[in-house]
């Protein structure tokens, strides 16, 4: 699921994740959209691995990418937390508060809120 050769951001997008009631259209579609979905990688052009994360059905296409209730079974969320392989490392591209507050929604049911 790693991305093609384009250019990364800079660093880790500025959006900030709650200790509860992590929305995704507030919190994990900026991330996503800033992180991940950039051209060349997860964009709805690039699908790099066959994956876009720009919109949330987009999330669904790829079984086990999100689990609802599950983090560690969520594909997403392993790469966050580096335990499987992706270009580029998710570490310069996220804070921890972000991957937290992922695993966090992730765990509250991946809602579309």
């Amino acid at each position: 699921m790693g991305c093609t050769q384009a250019p990364f951001p800079a660093g880790p997008p500025a959006v900030v994740f709650p200790d509860s009631n992590v929305s995704f259209r507030r919190h994990v579609q900026p991330f996503l959209r800033t992180s991940c979905a950039q051209i060349g990688c997860h964009s709805t052009q690039s699908r790099a691995g066959g994956v876009a994360m720009e919109e949330y059905a987009q999330l669904w296409e790829r079984p086990g990418l999100i689990v609802p209730g599950e983090p560690d079974q969520s594909v997403l969320q392993q790469i966050l937390e580096r335990r499987l392989p992706h270009q580029p490392d998710p570490s310069q591209l996220s804070t921890e508060n972000q991957r937290r507050g992922v695993r966090r929604w992730i765990a509250e049911g991946a809602r579309n809120n």
